[in-house]
């Protein structure tokens, strides 16, 4: 990932923790993106510490309540914050039969004010049949920053269901923010084929460019070479598409590892289109 983009992704991130758009933000220009993301992992773990002081009781508690009780007192008296900061001190097998009795809008509240590090085992536990309804809710409120705060936890079976109902968009934006971007060639292995297209396809309609090359930048060379081919077969508009955006926002190095990865036919028509910016 080039500075330039990995910047603009932690600004995405840090804007989501405090609750603000990115506009509200002070001018972060001059800040390193790795001291955005100390900063913001320095915030979150002074949030979840104190709250681990204040609510360890609570855990140690619900394993004598039953489950469907939890989850009732959870909806009425819980608000997501304070159920989000008991989370880590409930036992993972009990947590997961509660969230079973929750609304998956309310589960969606929980994961927004989370911290999945200190939910490894929960999340681990939890089952296609919670992840998937979960994750739509996500999507439907555009919370991408979430997503790709949890993807990284998530084992390969609830993933990949996951990963089957959200739409194109969701998938780009969701791995532009992405945590532990080097499990990004692992999960679009779990994506079939007749995806990759599409992912292109979306990038060149909304403009998300930037986020694709990002996303083709963390690929292994036996992943990337079939979404080159993939991306020179959409024809000379896409291909258009793609070279004016990196123009526009200096993204020539990005293109370095699509070249590198090109077949024998894709990569005479990749360098024609972007031999300028590649340098040659």
């Amino acid at each position: 990932m080039s500075e330039q983009l990995q910047h603009r992704a932690e600004t995405l991130k840090l804007a989501r923790l405090l609750g603000v758009g990115v506009e509200d933000l002070p001018d972060l220009d001059g800040v390193p993106s790795g001291d955005l993301v100390e900063l913001r992992e320095r915030m979150t773990d002074r949030l979840f510490d104190e709250s681990a002081r204040i609510l360890g009781h609570a855990g140690l508690a619900a394993r004598l309540v039953p489950s469907a009780l939890i989850a009732a007192i959870s909806h009425k008296a819980f608000s997501p914050l304070l159920a989000a900061r008991t989370a880590a001190s409930i036992d993972p097998a009990k947590a997961v039969d509660v969230a079973r009795r929750l609304d998956p809008g309310f589960l969606a509240d929980v994961s927004v004010e989370l911290d999945p590090r200190r939910v490894v085992a929960i999340i681990a536990a939890v089952p296609e049949s919670l992840a998937v309804p979960v994750a739509l809710e996500l999507a439907r409120r555009r919370e991408h920053v979430t997503m790709g705060r949890f993807l990284a936890f998530v084992p390969d079976g609830p993933l990949s269901a996951a990963m089957a109902v959200l739409d194109d968009e969701t998938l780009l934006r969701t791995a532009f923010v992405l945590e532990h971007k080097d499990r990004l060639d692992h999960t679009l292995g779990l994506l079939p084929p007749d995806r990759l297209p599409g992912l292109l396809r979306c990038a060149d309609e909304l403009g998300l460019w930037p986020e694709a090359l990002d996303l083709l930048g963390h690929l292994s060379p036996a992943h990337l070479r079939p979404v080159v081919d993939d991306l020179v077969g959409l024809g000379p508009e896409v291909l258009a598409g793609l070279a004016d955006a990196v123009r526009a926002g200096g993204l020539g190095s990005c293109l370095q590892p699509l070249l590198r990865a090109a077949g024998p036919d894709a990569a005479p028509r990749l360098a024609r289109v972007f031999g300028s910016d590649l340098g040659t």
